[in-house]
């Protein structure tokens, strides 16, 4: 189709062909057909944008439309392979295109709500405009399950006063809200807990009900955690709670699977389990079904202890199975966060 657009031939390019067969036999794929033949058609006076991650090459080719100069990109669809090609020969094509200089920043938070972000922010962001009028910032706030993340964008023509100006809003948004960043780009609540283990050559281990292992899968996410992470009990009956964690039947029968005298017996019993420093526990109702007036779906029961003190701490989710999982997960993460983090050494 582009050919045709274009008016351009195509012509079969050995050299691909010679990729997409070594592709085959390198991963000792028997079946080669003219399908896979017909990805080394190239469009003539294309430049062949070679694919790490497939068969397929991409393609780039230049041409002239009413007497100015495009370009067009042609690049296989499965995500895997479009996106690294993107990166790879796309993004730094536009990037020379430009002639503004844009960078971004994204702050992650969490413990506070996106109403409340934004309120407290706005007065950093309105004071940091650079002094260059050419620069312009952008800003927007993300809420997903408890996290937060402010995403800001600076552009212009002086690189001097764009890094200034960022510098002021990292350090203005900072001050503001303190313990509730987690991280910024590529940090998560599972690096930032590692980072904090590691630098303490501290321990943890876990115990879960509700979340049926999905804290412990954001912990182990992180690759090198069995340095710090030493195991977890998915705790999900009764019996499990008593006889893995040690919870006393007294304390199921008086006040339920659901409560903080429950979490905070299952994080004791999973600290003296994995004799580990630190230990988290969550038990709670993540519904559909399941809740009562009394203990209504969303009901989260986290217990977060170390060997000098032990907390727990009530919640009430709003929200899918799902997403009150996940608003658990993270919520347990970052008391966990805050309590390595304000320990003694």
């Amino acid at each position: 189709t582009a050919a045709e657009s274009l008016n351009k031939e195509l012509y079969k390019d050995e050299t691909v062909l010679d990729d997409i067969r070594a592709f085959f036999n390198k991963r000792k794929i028997p079946f080669f057909t003219k399908n896979n033949e017909k990805q080394a058609f190239i469009i003539k006076g294309a430049e062949v944008l070679r694919n790490e991650n497939g068969t397929a090459p991409g393609q780039k080719i230049p041409f002239e439309h009413n007497g100015l100069k495009k370009t067009l990109f042609l690049l296989p669809g499965p995500p895997r392979e479009m996106r690294a090609m993107f990166d790879r020969y796309i993004s730094p094509f536009i990037k020379n295109l430009n002639t503004k200089i844009v960078k971004n920043e994204v702050i992650h938070i969490c413990g506070l709500g996106e109403s409340h972000v934004e309120d407290l922010i706005k007065p950093a962001l309105d004071n940091a405009h650079p002094e260059n009028p050419d620069a312009d910032i952008e800003f927007g706030i993300l809420a997903h399950n408890a996290v937060i993340d402010v995403k800001y964008r600076i552009s212009g023509s002086d690189e001097t006063v764009i890094d200034k100006a960022m510098q002021k809003i990292k350090a203005s948004i900072a001050a503001i809200l303190k313990d509730n960043i987690f991280g910024y780009a590529d940090d998560s609540l599972a690096s930032s807990i590692a980072a904090l283990l590691k630098a303490k050559n501290a321990s943890l281990a876990g115990a879960e009900s509700c979340t049926g292992g999905l804290i412990s899968k954001n912990i182990t996410d992180i690759s090198g955690a069995s340095a710090y992470f030493k195991g977890s009990i998915v705790s999900y009956s009764n019996e499990a709670k008593i006889k893995a964690l040690g919870v006393k039947a007294e304390t199921l029968k008086d006040f339920g699977a659901v409560s903080s005298q429950t979490a905070k017996e299952m994080a004791a019993g999973a600290l003296k389990l994995f004799d580990a420093d630190f230990a988290f526990s969550v038990t709670g109702i993540a519904g559909p079904d399941g809740g009562s007036d009394e203990k209504p779906v969303g009901l989260v029961h986290i217990g977060i202890a170390s060997k000098k003190s032990a907390k727990t701490y009530e919640y009430n989710f709003i929200g899918s199975r799902t997403e009150i999982r996940e608003r658990t997960a993270n919520t347990v993460l970052n008391l966990l966060r805050l309590a390595i983090k304000e320990s003694d050494d």
